[in-house]
C-alpha cells in the first residue's frame, strides 16, 4: 500500500470512528426499539457497525451520519428477522416500520430540544447558570450549595423550581416558533 493510500485509509478510518463514536448509543437505542431482546440487539448492532464500515465510501458526508446509520440499521433488522424465521416473539414488518419512523422522529426532536436548552441556558444570568451547573450537572446537594452560597435551602429550591419552569417555557416557545416557521 502506498503512503498516500495508507494516509487516505487512515483519514477515512478516523472520520468513520469519530462519527460512529458520537452516535453509537443513539444507533444502539434505535436498534433496541426494533429488536426486543438485548442480546439480539447487540448482534444486530455489530452487523450494523460492520456494514457501516464496509459501505462508508458510499456515505455522503454532507448528509447526517445518524440518519444514514438508522437506514442501514433498519434494513439490517429486516434481514435479521428474515434469517431467524417467523418467531412469534418478534414484531411484524409493519410495526417495525412504524416504530422505526417514530424512534427516528423522537431522536431528532430530542436533539432539537437539547439545542434549544443550550440556547436558553446561555440567556440565564451567570449566577443562575452556576446554580444549575452545581445542582444538575455536578450533582451537588442543595444543602451544600446553600452553605457555599450563604442562602437558605428553601431559597435555592424555589430558585431551581423557577429556573426549570423558565427553561421549559423557553424551550416551548422555541419549539412553537420552529413549528410555525
Amino acid at each position: 500500500m502506498s503512503t498516500s493510500t495508507s494516509s487516505l485509509h487512515s483519514d477515512t478510518r478516523g472520520v468513520f470512528t469519530s462519527l460512529l463514536s458520537k452516535d453509537r448509543l443513539r444507533i444502539f437505542g434505535y436498534i433496541r426499539t426494533l429488536v426486543p431482546n438485548n442480546s439480539d440487539a447487540e448482534d444486530v448492532y455489530q452487523h450494523v457497525c460492520l456494514t457501516l464500515w464496509n459501505k462508508f465510501d458510499e456515505f455522503d458526508q454532507e448528509r447526517d451520519f445518524f440518519s444514514w446509520a438508522c437506514g442501514v440499521a433498519f434494513f439490517t433488522v429486516c434481514n435479521y428477522r428474515r434469517s431467524i424465521g417467523r418467531d412469534r416473539h418478534f414484531f411484524n414488518q409493519e410495526l417495525i416500520e412504524t416504530m422505526s419512523h417514530e424512534r427516528e422522529e423522537h431522536l431528532n426532536n430530542h436533539d432539537i430540544r437539547l439545542d434549544f436548552l443550550q440556547d436558553c441556558l446561555e440567556n440565564l444570568s451567570t449566577s443562575d447558570q452556576q446554580l444549575l451547573k452545581n445542582a444538575v450537572f455536578e450533582n451537588q446537594s442543595v444543602k451544600d450549595i446553600a452553605r457555599t452560597a450563604g442562602k437558605t435551602i428553601q431559597t435555592l429550591y424555589n430558585r431551581l423550581s423557577l429556573l426549570r419552569r423558565e427553561l421549559a417555557a423557553c424551550i416551548s416557545r422555541k419549539l412553537q416558533s420552529e413549528r410555525q416557521a
